[in-house]
C-alpha cells in the first residue's frame, strides 16, 4: 500500500518510545528497569479523584454525557480555578476540552496555518510542535534557548520572526529544559509579535515552577497579541493515561475548534472529565508533587557537579532535567543521542531519552517521574565516570 506523504516517518519516530520499548522488552523477560522516559507521575492517582470517576462509571446519566467540547461543569469550573488561582477573569465557553493537548495543537495547526506559513518554535522544542508543523506543510523557523543560561534569545527570536509568521509557539516552563520565561521575556516576544501572529502558549506545566512564583501567561495584560493557552490534568495532577486536556482560545476560535471536534473526536471521555474537576480540589497533592521533583532535580545537579564530559542544565520546573553529552559523545565517538541512550540502557537498564527528539542532539533527558529516580541518577553518574 502506498503512504502519500512527505513525512519521513522512520526519521519522525519520537525516539522516547523507543526507549521505552525497550524498557518494556526488558521487564517481560523478567528484568527491571529504571524508567526517566515519560513525563508520567510514578504516584498513583488521589483516591477522591478515582472515586469521582467510579462514581460517574455507575451513574448512566453520567458516564452517557455527550458534549464535544467538553462538559460545562468541568468549563465552569476551569472558569473558577483561574478566577481563584490567577485573578483572571475567562468565560467558561472559551474552554474547548479535548483529549489531553496533543489533538489540540494539531486541530490549532490546521485551523492556523497553511502549506507555505511559518511557525516559529522554540529550540529546543517538544517534538509535538514540529511534528503539527509537518502534518500542515508549514515551514518551522526557530528561536533559541540558550543553553548556557536558559534564557530566551531574544536576538534568534527577532530574526526568525517574519512576515510570513502565523504561528509562535512558547512553552513556559519548558519541556526539555525545564527553563522560564520571564515576565519581561513574554512581554518583549508580545512586543515582537505586534499582533501579527498567534501565540499558542503551552503551559503544561505550569503549576510545577520549583524557584519562582506559579504563574500564567493570561495574567498578562494590555498585550497586542492574540495569546492561546494549553494546558492538561496528565502532568501534575498526574491523570497521564486519563487524558483530559483543554485550550483556552479567544471567542472567534470557539466554533472552529469545537466543529474540528464533532468530526474527529465526536465527544472527549465523560468518566475522566469528572475526574478532572475533583483534582481542581487538591491542589495541595500538586504541592507535595512540585516539592519531591525539586528535591529530585537539586539531587541531579549535586550529582554530576563532578563528572567528567557532561553538563548538568539546572532546571526551574517542569518533569525533566536535560544533560549535555558532547564532551562525553566527541571523546567515546558516539555520534547520536539515541546510541548513547541505548548503550546506556544495555549498560545500567536506565532508559533515558534521546535529545534528538527536542533538536538538541548531543543531549539526554530525564524524567522526575521515576519511582527509584535517586538511583538512576546514581547508575548514569557511574556510567559517565567508568566508562
Amino acid at each position: 500500500m502506498e503512504i502519500r506523504s512527505s513525512i519521513n516517518f522512520h526519521d519522525e519516530r519520537f525516539l522516547m518510545f523507543v526507549l521505552d520499548q525497550m524498557a518494556n522488552e526488558l521487564e517481560r523477560n523478567g528484568g527491571e528497569a529504571i524508567r526517566m522516559t515519560l513525563g508520567k507521575s510514578e504516584m498513583p492517582l488521589h483516591p477522591e479523584i478515582i472515586n469521582s470517576m467510579q462514581q460517574a462509571l455507575n451513574s448512566f446519566e453520567k458516564y452517557s454525557l455527550v458534549y464535544p467540547g467538553g462538559l460545562p461543569e468541568l468549563k465552569e469550573k476551569l472558569s473558577t480555578h483561574y478566577q481563584s488561582k490567577y485573578d483572571v477573569s475567562i468565560k467558561p465557553e472559551n474552554f474547548v476540552i479535548s483529549v489531553g493537548t496533543s489533538t489540540l495543537f494539531r486541530n490549532l495547526f490546521y485551523l492556523l496555518l497553511k502549506e507555505g506559513d511559518e511557525v516559529l518554535l522554540p529550540l529546543p522544542y517538544y517534538s509535538l510542535y514540529h511534528f503539527c508543523a509537518l502534518l500542515v506543510g508549514a515551514k518551522v523557523r526557530y528561536y533559541k534557548i540558550d543553553l548556557d543560561t536558559l534564557r530566551l534569545d531574544v536576538e534568534s527570536f527577532k530574526e526568525n520572526f517574519t512576515d510570513k509568521t502565523k504561528v509562535v509557539v512558547i512553552n513556559t516552563p519548558g519541556n526539555p529544559l525545564g527553563n522560564i520565561l520571564t515576565r519581561e521575556e513574554l512581554y518583549t516576544i508580545d512586543s515582537i509579535v505586534d499582533g501579527r501572529a498567534a501565540i499558542i502558549n503551552d503551559e503544561i506545566y505550569a503549576n510545577t515552577y520549583f524557584d519562582d512564583e506559579c504563574e500564567s501567561v493570561m495574567q498578562l495584560k494590555n498585550t497586542k497579541s492574540t495569546f492561546i493557552t494549553t494546558d492538561a490534568f496528565s502532568k501534575a495532577y498526574r491523570m497521564y493515561s486519563r487524558r483530559v486536556g483543554y485550550a483556552i482560545v479567544p471567542d472567534e476560535l470557539v466554533q472552529p475548534l469545537t466543529v474540528i471536534q464533532h468530526h474527529t473526536l465526536l465527544t472527549a471521555d465523560p468518566v475522566v472529565q469528572f475526574g478532572a474537576m475533583a483534582a481542581l480540589d487538591y491542589q495541595h497533592e500538586v504541592d507535595h508533587l512540585v516539592q519531591l521533583y525539586k528535591g529530585r532535580r537539586d539531587y541531579t545537579i549535586d550529582a554530576f557537579q563532578n563528572v567528567p564530559d557532561v553538563r548538568a542544565l539546572p532546571a526551574r520546573g517542569s518533569f525533566y532535567f536535560t544533560i549535555d553529552c558532547e564532551a562525553f559523545m566527541k571523546r567515546k565517538g558516539i555520534s547520536t543521542s539515541l546510541e548513547l541512550a541505548t548503550q546506556i540502557f544495555e549498560a545500567t537498564h536506565v532508559a533515558t531519552v534521546p535529545g534528538s527528539d527536542f533538536g538538541i542532539p548531543n543531549t539526554l533527558r530525564l524524567s522526575y517521574s521515576a519511582a527509584k529516580y535517586n538511583e538512576g541518577i546514581n547508575r548514569l553518574r557511574e556510567f559517565f565516570t567508568t566508562t
